[in-house]
């Protein structure tokens, strides 16, 4: 237990942050199961391309729906109570979902992921929440960005792992199972980990959370929290379209199944990296908006350069470097959320960003494999994903900061 400002602050929210990052990270690993694999997974269920790219682009489907409830539960419950509603769902179906993979049924598998997918927003829509109730104001987007971070591990290791568990050492039920059997133990070690909140507060003087009914009329006209949804619709969309299409981006310019996995988790690696290093120094600087257009600035050449370039070495610096920048906008951009709607609930602004960013996700991966079939290849897809990097940039140039200068 430290102290700032004389105010006590518990060593515990470290142990609440860690359980909320690994459920947060494995229900990325289910999210993420067949994008690396998507060329081995086609013939084997006898389904097309975008019939696999469904069982990830589900997840986004079910998320929009469900994504205000689960921020009403989050504000009105709490944290603890929805995300372990949240995880506890998500094992569940992820138990059903690797008993279907043993009759390689393509419909039970789609109806046990959308399952998986109802669990998600209960967990996604916390970190902002979770850094308001155990940690101060000024570490509050580290606190956020770990915790994002997590959701960027979970991909990095479903990209990475999957390839390795299906195609050379467990086959492809049994990497399911194994998945299963993971989030069952993620789903009990945060239930009895995770409270709510330490006995004191860890910010004296923070004015009292509006009720979410209240929060959502008084969000709709805050005008920068619209420019943010907007980025929050591109960036993420660029972010799912790339991790959906992967192993069908760099179809004939790698040489190994496993390569396209490999590349994809250096990208996450990236971003991991990025969502720690980032948000830090947007926290010591006092200062989002700065950070949040550096990142939209580099991402587009370095997409432009993962869209064409064929040498591996190039293709893993590049994902890595893209990966770093844009991602730590994510968390960035849900503390600056929540400091320009406060003191209307965390919850509530994360929430809504998300269902952007989900819709984003959705329409991305729609638009970027109907380019290919028009072109029959990604590469004008990937075009695409950089014209619409470069309007995110020019619209964040109109975004005011959130944090007074010091």
């Amino acid at each position: 237990m430290g102290k700032s400002s004389g105010v006590k602050i518990y060593g515990y929210r470290w142990v609440v942050l860690v359980a909320f990052m690994l459920i947060a990270a494995v229900t990325q690993i289910l999210w993420i199961t067949f994008a690396p694999i998507s060329s081995y997974v086609a013939p084997l269920l006898g389904v097309t391309d975008l019939d696999v790219a469904l069982l990830s682009l589900i997840f986004m489907v079910v998320y929009i729906p469900v994504s205000i409830p689960s921020a009403y539960l989050i504000d009105s419950k709490g944290f603890r109570y929805a995300c372990g509603i949240g995880a506890i769902i998500t094992a569940f179906f992820a138990v059903l979902r690797a008993w279907a993979s043993l009759s390689l049924s393509y419909p039970l598998l789609l109806v046990f992921s959308a399952g998986i997918a109802i669990g998600q927003p209960f967990i996604f829509n916390s970190p902002t929440k979770i850094a308001r109730r155990w940690f101060p104001a000024k570490d509050r987007a580290l606190a956020t960005g770990l915790g994002t971070m997590a959701i960027f591990l979970g991909i990095m290791l479903g990209l990475l792992i999957t390839p390795f568990l299906t195609y050379g050492i467990v086959g492809f039920p049994m990497m399911m199972f194994i998945y299963a059997a993971i989030a069952g133990v993620a789903a009990i070690l945060f239930i009895i980990a995770a409270k709510e909140r330490p006995p004191t507060p860890p910010e004296p003087g923070e004015p009292d959370e509006e009720k979410m009914m209240t929060g959502l009329r008084r969000i709709i006209g805050i005008k920068q929290f619209i420019l943010l949804e907007f980025l929050f619709l591109i960036g993420m969309g660029i972010f799912n379209g790339v991790a959906t299409w992967i192993d069908l981006i760099l179809l004939g310019r790698t040489t190994d199944p496993t390569q396209a996995g490999i590349i994809g988790a250096v990208l996450i690696l990236g971003g991991i990296i990025g969502a720690v290093i980032l948000p830090e120094l947007s926290d010591r600087h006092q200062r989002r908006k700065p950070y949040i257009l550096i990142s939209l600035l580099l991402a587009a050449p370095l997409t432009f350069i993962l869209a064409y370039h064929t040498d591996y070495l190039i293709l893993i610096i590049s994902s890595f470097l893209l990966g770093f920048f844009l991602m730590p906008t994510l968390p960035i951009g849900l503390q600056a959320g929540a400091e320009m709607t406060a003191p209307i609930p965390e919850g509530t602004s994360a929430g809504l960003l998300m269902i952007f960013g989900q819709s984003g996700g959705i329409i991305l991966i729609f638009a970027m494999f109907f380019v290919n079939e028009i072109f029959l290849s990604f590469f004008w897809a990937m075009v695409m994903l950089v014209i619409l990097n470069a309007i995110a940039f020019l619209v964040a140039l109109l975004f005011k900061e959130t944090l007074p200068k010091h």
